[in-house]
């Protein structure tokens, strides 16, 4: 059946009368109530003798085919039928805006008890993908939050086809089946629908328009994840059945834990960037680094997967390589079992796993958390021979000349034969000699560059670890932490006195190129330049002061003899000042890794651009292809002229890159269920530094360098070495959406005394890119928008 729509009274009026759930209604025309307002009121006190009523909005202009203008006009609530002064003046408030007489004013009874109310599409409002979207709060009480953009939602995605079994909210189901009677009764039109769930469970239709975007959407719009879905679920099932080279008897999947590929290449990343990262890091070298380092040694395994296109990393495979070598395989079962548990109980720690949900080096409150975390899962001996095995491997770690100063002197060879590699131009004569070159630039990076970054960052996390125990247990204060992290200097800091010095002279800016001019925003993406290929780098508009020269920090005698009991008590063979040199080592190292073996990633990029040009093939074509695909071309000839070739491969790939934004799936898979209902997970944020601060937000979604940024909040989606030159414009503070606790940025801020909020998730990181101004307030973990935006 389809049915026409009239304006928002006439439609829930033509609603109520097939039998939906809209709440009693009266309406009249603006005309009406000029002409003879006190019969209009008589009309409605008549009709609503007691209670609150809700005085909405229902103009002809809104809710049309070509524009809904959702939120242009005003709607009253809460104004009680009784009272006519206020009556009439909330009816005067709303006409006011009405700019034909034949606008209605549409008069309803508030809803008494509202549990949940909410907005929801009965298709993805970007593209039309079969999905139904419903933003929705269950906290408020309200029935204006999710429309008026206050307060805090969420949100769930639920495909079309989801199986009953797969659907375990009953309010949501309620929602969902009067959603399927509206598509009954409208046919094919995509429908916004305004909801309100009260006490009793019965759910209360406010409002249906069409979806104006429909419009813009593709022929068959989202058939692509109809004819995939199916194939995602089946996957999921096998991949998370036992394994028998893997502990744990199931996994997760996350677009976070361990390598976080959603902050270092994006949820749905091109798939050039995406097959860089996994040749360079998740495909052995993760694995091999902690092996290295006396964790347990694994078979081949990949650590990232791809679903229709989305990187997740495989939980069960992370949590294996932190189990320490020789650890009995009955205690490492046990361990995997109940750190999945944990997870799946939290998902919001699913960017904190290694502090938060597995033990991975021998910190100083140990006992403490492990008991408060897993009470009882390992008998003694178990339990003596896990906290022998991280002893072990702590030990391994602090002793002089191991893994983290081999780390770093492959790091130096690395160096060493990149003088050649910078400024980025590309030597070779042809496409095939260019090509020659990935292979060997690839190993080079992955023996001397990502495999001792890896193992550096271990160490990092693991420092990290020890440092924030020796707060938990009183020897450190969180502000003498924090000095102590001032106090490390990093690339990062040499970055911004070099750029610094580059906006005042001609010299120091070929310098500064000649050193960092390697660097890009997405330090896996061909599609953004460069800082040597910016030519609006150096075009500032507020250069601020140059940042003081780290602190030196010393510790106190008191805490240097609270850190020597703490280290002896847990069996640690080093002093405090030792603890202390290892962890600035560790946390400068990484940045200073990552810095040096992004030039042989640039290297690569730049390479395939140049071969790309041999074919007429620009960077977003290169970017659709799999690196081993241009590789595969040195090893026997093509079935085909080269560019068409490789223009048909291109092609294949920019559908799977496109169906990889029409999925929706959640942050955290637990079940093959989580493939059809995808909830977005709200993320506690990881805040940096204890300062409060009040200043306008500024939402970076291009390159940004001209833009001034001095004392603003700038909201980035994620961060590497390439958002670097944020540092040195001034900002107040920083949010991602994407990044874990000690992640790039984390450490970066830190260094600064900057304060952030890493890792805020989908639905706050949104909510405060809308923003005008917003509220940092990093003691008591809180951001919000103060101005919301128009």
């Amino acid at each position: 059946m389809r049915q026409s729509f009239g304006t928002k009274a006439e439609t829930l009026t033509c609603l109520a009368d097939q039998g939906f759930p809209v709440p009693p209604s009266y309406f009249f025309e603006a005309r009406q109530w000029r002409s003879d307002p006190h019969q209009v009121l008589r009309a409605i006190q008549s009709r609503f003798p007691r209670g609150d009523l809700a005085v909405r909005s229902s103009a002809r202009c809104e809710d049309g085919n070509e524009q809904s203008l959702a939120g242009a006009f005003q709607s009253i609530l809460h104004v009680p039928s009784q009272d006519a002064s206020e009556l009439g003046s909330a009816i005067d408030s709303v006409i006011s805006v009405f700019r034909d007489e034949r606008d209605q004013v549409l008069v309803q009874p508030m809803i008494g008890e509202v549990t949940m109310c909410g907005v929801a599409m009965t298709r993805a409002l970007e593209d039309g993908s079969p999905y139904y979207v419903i933003n929705y709060d269950d906290v408020s009480g309200r029935t204006d939050t999710v429309t008026g953009g206050i307060g805090v939602s969420k949100t769930v995605c639920i495909y079309k086809g989801v199986k009953p079994e797969y659907f375990d909210s009953p309010r949501l189901r309620r929602v969902l089946e009067m959603l399927r009677g509206l598509e009954r009764h409208y046919g094919q039109t995509p429908l916004d629908v305004e909801f309100a769930v009260d006490s009793a469970g019965n759910v209360h239709l406010l409002q249906v328009r069409r979806i104006c975007a429909a419009k813009r959407w593709r022929a068959n719009a989202g058939l692509g994840v109809s004819r995939r879905i199916r194939h995602v679920e089946a996957y999921v099932k096998e991949i998370m059945r036992p394994r028998p080279e893997l502990f744990g008897q199931r996994t997760l999947l996350g677009i976070m834990p361990d390598w976080n590929p959603a902050e270092i290449i994006g949820v749905t990343p091109r798939p050039l960037a995406m097959s860089l990262y996994r040749e360079l890091i998740t495909s052995r070298i993760w694995s091999l680094a902690r092996e290295r380092m006396g964790y347990r040694c694994l078979p081949p395994t990949e650590l990232m997967l791809s679903l229709a296109g989305r990187p997740y990393i495989d939980v069960r495979a992370s949590f294996n390589s932190f189990l320490p070598a020789g650890l009995p395989a009955a205690a490492c079962e046990k361990l995997i079992n109940a750190w999945l548990d944990r997870l799946d109980a939290n998902p919001a720690l699913h960017d904190k796993v290694e502090f938060e949900i597995a033990h991975t080096v021998l910190d100083f409150d140990f006992d403490q958390s492990f008991d408060a975390r897993y009470p009882g899962l390992l008998s003694p001996a178990q339990r003596l021979a896990f906290k022998a095995g991280l002893r072990r491997l702590a030990n391994r770690a602090l002793k002089p000349g191991g893994s983290l100063d081999a780390a770093l002197a492959d790091a130096q060879a690395l160096e060493k034969k990149q003088k050649a590699l910078m400024p980025p131009r590309p030597t070779a004569s042809s496409g095939f000699a260019l090509v020659a070159t990935l292979s060997p630039l690839l190993e080079e990076c992955r023996q001397l560059g990502t495999l001792p970054f890896s193992i550096a960052a271990r160490h990092a996390f693991m420092a990290e670890s020890l440092l924030r125990s020796a707060v938990r247990r009183g020897a450190l204060s969180p502000e003498r932490l924090q000095a102590f992290k001032c106090s490390v200097r990093t690339v990062s800091g040499e970055l911004s006195r070099d750029f610094r010095a580059a906006c005042q002279s001609g010299a120091a800016r070929r310098a500064f190129l000649r050193q960092y001019g390697h660097l890009r925003p997405g330090t896996y993406d061909i599609m953004t330049p460069c800082y040597a290929q910016r030519e609006d780098l150096f075009e500032i508009a507020d250069l601020p002061e140059s940042r003081q020269a780290p602190c030196r920090f010393r510790l106190r005698a008191a805490e240097r003899k609270a850190m020597a009991a703490l280290l002896d008590e847990a069996g640690l063979d080093c002093g405090p000042e030792h603890l202390l040199n290892y962890a600035r080592t560790a946390i400068a190292g990484r940045e200073w890794i990552k810095f040096v073996f992004s030039r042989h990633i640039c290297a690569v990029l730049e390479n395939l651009a140049a071969w790309g040009e041999t074919l007429e093939l620009t960077r977003e074509q290169i970017s659709m292809l799999n690196v081993d695909m241009v590789i595969n071309g040195l090893y026997a000839p093509l079935p085909a002229e080269a560019r068409k070739y490789y223009l048909k491969l291109i092609e294949a790939q920019r559908q799977g890159y496109e169906l990889a934004h029409s999925f929706r799936l959640s942050h955290l898979i637990r079940s093959p269920r989580d493939v059809y209902v995808a909830a977005q997970q709200r993320s506690v944020p990881n805040f940096i530094t204890s300062k409060r601060l009040e200043a306008p937000v500024i939402h970076l979604t291009g390159s940004g360098a001209g833009l001034r940024l001095n004392g603003a909040i700038v909201c980035i989606e994620s961060a590497d070495p390439g958002y670097d030159w944020l540092f040195t414009r001034g900002i107040a503070g920083l949010v991602t959406r994407y990044g874990g606790t000690n992640s790039h940025m984390a450490i970066r801020c830190a260094e600064y005394n900057l304060p952030a909020a890493i890792g805020c998730g989908g639905i706050l990181f949104e909510r405060i890119c809308k923003a005008r101004s917003g509220l940092l307030d990093c003691a008591g973990k809180l951001i919000m928008p103060l101005h919301e935006g128009n």
